[in-house]
């Protein structure tokens, strides 16, 4: 599993407040991504265009995954598209500011640019 330690520092506050409120609803939830490198973000957005994954991927210097702005949660079982705790997390993430992936990228929590 991923983990959030590597993210901007000022982003890395909210980030871990966001996923232990929706830890406490859910323990099964996880952090899928945080900070990625340039050849992670490259295998992924390979998988994404080859159809083997539903969920996007940006090109390589594209993500603000790269630069430590973005970080994925999912619940272990649960349709990351069909998932009210992810709609929900995501309502909260851009009361604070921040921006959601939304119904296209459900899993993805990143700062509002």
């Amino acid at each position: 599993m991923a983990d959030l330690r590597n993210l901007n520092p000022g982003l890395t506050p909210y980030a871990k407040y966001l996923y232990s409120v929706g830890k406490y609803y859910d323990p099964l939830l996880v952090v899928t991504s945080g900070y990625r490198s340039a050849a992670k973000q490259e295998k992924l957005y390979k998988r994404y265009l080859s159809g083997a994954s539903k969920i996007p991927a940006a090109p390589p210097g594209r993500s603000l995954h790269g630069y430590g702005l973005a970080f994925d949660l999912a619940r272990i079982g649960k349709d990351p598209f069909d998932d009210p705790l992810l709609a929900w997390l995501g309502q909260v993430w851009e009361s604070w500011g921040g921006r959601y992936g939304g119904q296209r990228d459900p899993v993805h929590f990143q700062v509002r640019m």
